[in-house]
């Protein structure tokens, strides 16, 4: 991190987001076997962290049909997978980043969450750092409220805490 700039403070919500569209855009960019296999691999670490949240803090978003179904069909690794669940499982993550950025700008969530990547020294890429982030936040506390209500976004301070 540079010394004198003040450390990005972003939600859980926002690194979220910015994980499932980068993830999405990972597999969608896989030009190869090898990265195709390595995007849905990451896709589906990303899945099961973000389903752990659902099941144990009641998040409004996903519903539970496409969270099954991200995480499955990206454990399949490409094997047996047709362009059309591909696309369904790109789809999906994109819908959810919108969901959870509730409005908000997603290349302007993007674009913070990756300066707060290289502002914390970079290291291992950018999809293990934010695992990293997502997990170790969920376990600090939840970024979605508890609600009877699941799919829509909640008030403005409910929805998205602010972790640091």
């Amino acid at each position: 991190m540079n010394p004198g700039c003040i450390p990005i403070r972003l939600k859980l919500a926002e690194i979220c987001a910015a994980a499932l569209i980068e993830a999405a855009e990972c597999i969608e960019a896989a030009r190869d076997v090898g990265a195709f296999v390595d995007a849905l691999d990451g896709n589906h670490r990303l899945w099961l962290i973000l389903r752990d949240i659902e099941a144990r803090d009641d998040w409004i978003a996903p519903s539970i049909q496409d969270t099954e179904f991200a995480t499955m069909n990206s454990a399949a690794l490409g094997m047996g997978i047709s362009d059309a669940v591909v696309g369904a499982v790109v789809v999906i993550n994109r819908q959810i980043a919108g969901q959870l950025a509730c409005g908000a700008d997603l290349d302007g969530i993007r674009a913070r969450v990756r300066l707060a990547y290289r502002e914390s020294g970079g290291g291992s890429g950018f999809a293990p750092w934010a695992l990293a982030q997502i997990y170790t936040r969920s376990r600090r506390r939840s970024a979605f409220p508890r609600t009877e209500q699941r799919g829509g976004c909640q008030a403005e301070a409910g929805a998205n805490l602010q972790l640091s």
